[in-house]
């Protein structure tokens, strides 16, 4: 992330925890500057007004999907689709897996990393760690916003 967009993104990323309500808790700017190329795309290639707003249902369903902390992913596809575990890892670490759909271009720029969950760790093993230093969640709650 260069400065600018990481002004603008860093709050959604507030939820240490992804869930289905962090998917959409983002600034307005950073909101809208993500939204540009879906916009901008049917200006350059014309598409019918139902492929784009059956585009637009799948990005959301799928900015859902990878922040509802489901990690089944084929074990085939687990390093090349950027599903629910390798964005976990997003929003605990910020400087990794970058990519909406695929990790080709995290692999390629150097920001690619193996999710924990994957590993026998996860979000819960991070949580665990902050608690130890007095650090974000309470014990015995179930709120994943850390200051």
């Amino acid at each position: 992330h260069v400065l600018f967009p990481q002004r603008f993104h860093k709050p959604h990323h507030l939820w240490k925890i992804a869930t289905p309500f962090a998917s959409h808790a983002f600034h307005p700017v950073d909101g809208f500057m993500q939204s540009l190329p879906y916009h901008i795309y049917p200006f350059l290639f014309p598409l019918h007004k139902v492929t784009y707003l059956g585009l637009y249902i799948f990005v959301n369903v799928w900015t859902i999907s990878i922040h509802d902390g489901d990690y089944r992913v084929p074990r085939l596809l687990r390093h090349i689709i950027n599903g629910s575990a390798h964005h976990t890892d997003h929003h605990l670490y910020f400087d990794y897996n970058y990519g909406q759909y695929f990790t080709l271009w995290d692999k390629i720029g150097g920001s690619y990393k193996s999710p924990t969950a994957f590993e026998g760790k996860g979000p819960h093993d991070y949580l665990r760690k902050l608690r130890e230093k007095g650090l974000g969640v309470p014990n015995g709650t179930l709120d994943t916003k850390t200051e």
